[in-house]
């Protein structure tokens, strides 16, 4: 044997010769399979080259499964359904909160406006744009599955769905034992009672609609397109009916602006009452004449100064015009002191007594 012929005698070589000559003989497929593997050849490797054999003498390639090909596509449609899944759900709870926070409110509890403004904004607007997503997606893959039923038995969405189910069992699981706890220490109150049942229902349903679809009984395409147009249904309705709650909480977008911006003004007249009462104290007892050397002295949005007038002794006015009339706040037990009307309004101050620090931390 030359050199050459030693080159080109590799294993595979070798292992397609076999192959040809084996066939070719009449000895069954069978036999040359156990064969090689008694010979240490691997299954793949002896059915790769089974395969390279049916190509040499049929001259066609052998198929590739449908399922290995889609195996990336469905990958990302069931990691998108499960992902927007868990946002609209997530924000569901958590506006469902805020609008328990102010349904029932709590005098221990005192909401930050900003924080809860960006409850009610961030979870309306992950909702509006998780939601659809979530039921497109999950139609693709229904109608996907209508028409190919062994797509329900691809190990990714069995993966997937049970990650889903372990993460919506756990929080059902702390939800019980968080309301066990509170039971035991006597803290069981009706605003608490209301956001676990929230927990519980939005999880509870999470888990046992993808949990039936799992079970072989109920994973025949028919059953699943009910399940999904019942559950599509029903979160549809939640959803709706969670973002008009939300929307009449919050009122509309230049409602929101304008409440910014008389919170922005209260701020600028805190900031001036200091500055006033400083100047009192180093001044010996003395109101300013005016406050063109204080900072911060405009209106955010006439940038007009505002308006001040100096009274008997110690006594004085700061005046601005307000958008909207203060918020009612449930949850204060007493009055505000910068509370106003809309239109023009002035507070009645003394440079003699700390300025209380604005309440301008309630959501509408």
């Amino acid at each position: 044997m030359t050199e050459q012929h030693r080159t080109q005698d590799t294993p595979a070589s070798s292992l397609a010769q076999f192959i040809d000559k084996a066939l070719a003989s009449g000895v069954p497929h069978d036999s040359v399979v156990g064969m090689l593997s008694a010979r240490g050849w691997r299954e793949k490797e002896i059915y790769a080259a089974l395969g390279d054999h049916c190509v040499r003498t049929l001259g066609l390639e052998v198929p590739l499964s449908r399922g290995a090909a889609a195996g990336a596509r469905d990958a990302f449609l069931y990691l998108l359904i499960f992902s927007t899944l868990a946002i609209w759900t997530t924000e569901l709870g958590s506006l469902a909160f805020a609008l328990i926070n102010r349904w029932l409110p709590d005098p221990l509890y005192s909401p930050f406006q900003g924080f809860e403004l960006e409850i009610f904004s961030w979870s309306l607007a992950a909702m509006l744009i998780a939601f659809p997503i979530y039921l497109l997606t999950s139609g693709i893959v229904a109608r996907e599955a209508a028409a190919d039923p062994g797509r329900l038995e691809s190990p990714i969405r069995k993966w997937l769905t049970y990650i889903a189910l372990l993460f919506a069992a756990l929080t059902c699981v702390s939800d019980l034992i968080c309301a066990l706890a509170f039971l035991i220490r006597g803290e069981i109150t009706g605003r608490f009672v209301a956001k676990a049942l929230v927990v519980l229902v939005i999880a509870g349903g999470v888990f046992f609609h993808y949990y039936a679809g799992m079970k072989k009984s109920d994973s025949a395409p028919d059953r699943q397109n009910r399940r999904g147009r019942t559950m599509a249904i029903l979160a549809s309705l939640a959803v709706t009916a969670m973002t008009v709650l939300g929307f009449l909480q919050l009122g509309p977008p230049h409602e929101q602006r304008q409440l910014r911006t008389d919170n922005q003004r209260i701020q600028q007249l805190y900031q001036l009452s200091n500055y006033i009462e400083g100047r009192w104290k180093s001044d010996n007892s003395k109101l300013p004449s005016d406050l063109s050397q204080s900072p911060g002295n405009q209106d955010p949005v006439t940038h007009a100064a505002f308006e001040y007038i100096p009274g008997v002794a110690s006594h004085y006015q700061l005046c601005a015009n307000f958008d909207l009339p203060s918020p009612a706040n449930p949850n204060s037990q007493q009055p505000d002191r910068w509370t106003h009307p809309a239109g023009r309004f002035c507070f009645q101050l003394d440079a003699t007594q700390p300025t209380p620090f604005p309440n301008t931390n309630f959501v509408p």
